[in-house]
């Protein structure tokens, strides 16, 4: 069930992206075809782990916010996000907000920034 789900979400976005589509580097201003995803994660969190090894394994672009390396990044989850546990998934801005993983809710989610996205 996992792997169908896994791949029905790497089909979903195979089949959005044109062929002269990129993913955008830093100051750049060409636009990627995946909504913008950030994880806040500390290094012993067990569900932050999973959520970062799917998001690699679905070749799912992310930012990684360490809120151990970085106290920057603590205070914006528990300001913005109100949000005192890792991890917390953000997908395009701030259209939807995880506190917690399970791939259920992260595909259901991530496809609805995406849809929006590509409106």
């Amino acid at each position: 069930m996992k792997i169908t789900s896994g791949l029905a979400l790497l089909t979903l976005l195979i089949t959005t992206l044109s062929a002269d589509s990129v993913f955008s580097s830093p100051g750049s201003d060409i636009v990627t075809p995946y909504p913008k995803v950030v994880i806040y994660t500390s290094p012993l969190c067990r569900s932050c782990t999973a959520a970062k090894d799917y998001l690699l394994k679905n070749n799912i672009p992310f930012v990684k916010k360490d809120i151990n390396a970085d106290e920057r990044y603590y205070d914006e989850m528990t300001e913005k996000y109100k949000s005192m546990a890792v991890p917390v998934i953000v997908i395009g801005k701030d259209q939807k907000v995880l506190r917690g993983f399970t791939p259920d809710l992260f595909q259901q989610a991530f496809r609805e920034v995406l849809a929006l996205k590509n409106k």
